[in-house]
């Protein structure tokens, strides 16, 4: 008898050992791509009049998408392994699946928090400089979008380029996502981890609150 009985995620018998993660994985799942579809389906029928905001929305869309794309491959993976998860464990962690839906679980969360904070950006200057020219047209936007997911896709497979640094940076639990760290872990992965969620989020956070704190008070 082996202790502990689980890590928080996974257990001996299952990768998701809670019933409530294995009912609402497939909840969040369904809402979010499903949803986000619905929005995209609606935006693309809807004549807009701010057709540059719109295409933002689309795309942001299509970035949280990627996150229940994710939580399906979860909770498919979960299903499969029922049971026996022990018997397979350190072949799922290792795959290549594994480290895919990681890939796109990191990419969704950094294209959606830099799309949030430049669309925040242009509120502001919207409210705050009404009749100035100096929000962004149709080509700034197309090529601060296009910024936003080279950027988004770097962070994402910049762990992938060298296991020696990182190590298995997605397979270090049986979600395949990097913010369930053990001592075993590689000193380069903490750090990135630790760069990226609370480092780099939190500064789009705070910059976000800041943005709409001056302008709430005006009005």
């Amino acid at each position: 008898i082996c202790k502990p009985n689980t890590d928080g995620i996974s257990s001996f018998e299952d990768l998701l050992a809670n019933i409530i993660l294995r009912v609402f994985v497939w909840v969040m799942a369904c809402l979010t791509c499903f949803g986000n579809l619905f929005v995209i389906f609606m935006r693309s029928l809807i004549r807009a009049e701010n057709k540059i905001h719109t295409m933002c929305i689309k795309i942001l869309c299509c970035a949280d998408c990627l996150m229940g794309v994710y939580l399906f491959f979860v909770a498919i993976s979960d299903m499969k392994y029922r049971g026996e998860y022990n018997k397979y464990a350190q072949l799922w962690m290792e795959s290549v699946q594994c480290r895919m839906i990681g890939f796109l679980a990191m990419l969704s969360t950094e294209v959606s928090v830099l799309l949030l904070t430049f669309l925040s950006l242009e509120k502001y200057i919207v409210i705050v400089f009404p009749f100035s020219n100096i929000k962004p047209g149709k080509y700034q936007t197309l090529a601060i979008i296009i910024t936003i997911w080279l950027v988004g896709f770097i962070i994402a497979v910049i762990p992938l380029w060298n296991e020696d640094i990182f190590g298995n940076y997605y397979g270090r639990n049986g979600v395949c996502f990097p913010l369930h760290s053990d001592q075993t872990e590689k000193e380069a992965a903490k750090g990135y981890t630790t760069g990226i969620f609370l480092g780099m989020i939190l500064y789009y956070f705070v910059t976000g609150h800041c943005i709409f704190s001056e302008p709430c008070e005006m009005l």
